[in-house]
């Protein structure tokens, strides 16, 4: 009787074993193979089966392999445990889960015991292949499928880890023409792009977009908001540090560029960059690689920046607060989005898509906006844009659930919104300073609203997490001290 041979596959706890029998669709053209094993001639074998699929590299030993080996390369390595009789091969396994751990590991091995396999599972390796046992069509196939689950891998997570996707919602021809250059940029999916507007435009549902429809829609999106950093630590989030890098650097930290390889890294508020980030950024985007603080080897990546800013870069670079050559290296595509009171015809569509969301989750029995209320959103400045008229919706249909009715009245927009008389004061004062107060009056309104419960607020203002909107209300205090006195209550929550 024909034996068979073991493939085995870690199936969530130690010790239980799948064989491998589902496919999926996922294509594995253009792939990024390392073979390493000791027998030429059997290494030779199988880069002449897979040639087909991508770039085949081959090590023999341990030197080949720190020679060809360098993080965020190779998509899979196909890695013989025993060279030269010792057990490298685990040791090299170690080595790769730990630079880079987004690499699937396929171990092949002359030695198929059960303790071997469990071994090299617990240490990272996606598949273990008894050699000999399989041809080389077979190991092709094992190859696929390994390469194949890690992409749906990394797929899930990435969109475990996404927002929600929001719809570009508008017919101004502004915004035909912002949803043209999404998909041009998207499909190019290497060119650096800036997205210019004020507060609350939607920047980041811009960048969103970009990498939903683009080339890099199977890879990460990570989010930065540059904004909300500590100065003093922004350097090691962006780019990463290695144990003992700095005090408190207790293990190895991949940053942001890092977490983003093959995909889209959105850098929020460019213009907040300190001076001495600059300089890296610049050399990140020159080189296209990254090295983490401590360390001694530069790590090529492979990302779509994207930028967004509502600040004046070309007056800052004149003030000196912002690098010229970072300037012209950043501007590549812009993407300019227009305030909502230039897009008019939108504000009532923009206002009833909110609602439905609200409705869909359950949050209002509002069915509508009465014909006064209308005419109030119309009327309306908005000088925090779209995002401060999805909280005003979103306020204003709790307020008509609280009061039983059917549809968002003036009465429960009105409180929510600027007083008419400081529209003109904000073409003549600190436009920065103004979205903040209103900021910090949507943030009161929703804590009221919410019996001062800061759980269930951010979500309300649609903040990305209870910290960020404690992050916020911290900075805007610390920007502008005089408004802590008109919002005394809201100052203290937060001391």
């Amino acid at each position: 009787m024909t034996s068979q041979p073991k493939i085995y596959r870690f199936a969530g706890f130690i010790g239980t074993f799948l064989p491998v029998c589902y496919s999926c669709n996922m294509d594995v053209k253009n792939t990024h193979i390392l073979i390493v094993d000791d027998d030429r001639d059997f290494a030779t074998g199988i880069k002449q089966t897979l040639n087909e699929i991508g770039q085949i590299d081959l090590a023999h030993n341990e030197t080949d392999f720190h020679t060809l080996f360098r993080p965020y390369r190779y998509d899979l390595v196909v890695l013989d445990l025993r060279l030269h009789e010792g057990k490298e091969g685990m040791e090299l396994l170690e080595y790769i889960q730990e630079e880079d751990p987004a690499t699937a590991v396929l171990v092949i091995s002359g030695y198929g015991d059960i303790a071997t396999a469990v071994e090299a599972l617990e240490k990272g390796a996606k598949t273990f292949l008894e050699k000999g046992k399989l041809s080389l069509e077979e190991i092709k196939v094992q190859i696929e499928h390994t390469l194949k689950e890690n992409f749906a891998e990394q797929r899930i997570r990435q969109l475990e880890a996404s927002q929600p996707v929001e719809e570009i919602i508008g017919e101004d021809a502004k915004i035909d023409n912002i949803r043209n250059l999404i998909n041009l940029v998207g499909q190019d999916g290497k060119t650096i792009v800036q997205i210019r507007g004020e507060t609350g435009t939607g920047k980041e549902l811009v960048a969103r977009a970009i990498h939903r429809v683009g080339a890099r829609k199977d890879g990460p999106f990570i989010a930065v908001s540059l904004a909300n950093m500590n100065r003093d630590t922004v350097t090691s989030e962006l780019f990463g540090h290695e144990r003992g890098a700095f005090t408190g650097a207790n293990d190895r930290h991949n940053g942001f560029f890092e977490q983003a390889h093959r995909g889209i890294i959105f850098l929020d508020e460019i213009g907040e960059l300190s001076p001495a980030a600059q300089v890296l950024l610049l050399r990140v985007l020159e080189e296209r690689s990254i090295r983490r603080m401590g360390g001694k080897k530069d790590i090529g990546i492979d990302v779509q920046v994207v930028t967004a800013t509502n600040r004046p870069l070309e007056e800052m670079v004149k003030d000196g607060r912002f690098r010229e050559d970072l300037y012209y290296r950043i501007k590549g595509i812009e993407i300019h989005l227009p305030p909502l009171r230039e897009r008019r015809m939108d504000i009532l569509r923009l206002a009833r898509y909110f609602l439905r969301r609200l409705q869909k989750e359950g949050r209002t029995n509002a069915e509508g906006f009465s014909k006064n209320a209308e005419e109030l959103l119309l009327d309306y400045r908005w000088p925090g844009n779209v995002r401060e008229l999805k909280a005003v919706v979103e306020s204003g249909g709790l307020r008509a659930r609280l009061a039983g009715s059917p549809r968002i009245t003036h009465k429960d927009l009105a409180p929510l919104l600027l007083p008419q008389g400081q529209h003109a004061s904000i073409a003549k004062g600190n436009i920065y300073r103004t979205l903040a107060e209103q900021e910090m009056r949507l943030i009161e309104g929703a804590l009221l609203q919410c019996g001062w419960k800061k759980n269930e607020a951010w979500k309300l203002l649609g903040y990305r997490d209870r910290f960020a909107m404690r992050r916020r209300v911290k900075k805007i205090i610390q920007d502008y001290p005089d408004l802590s006195e008109n919002f005394p209550e809201l100052t203290k929550s937060y001391s």
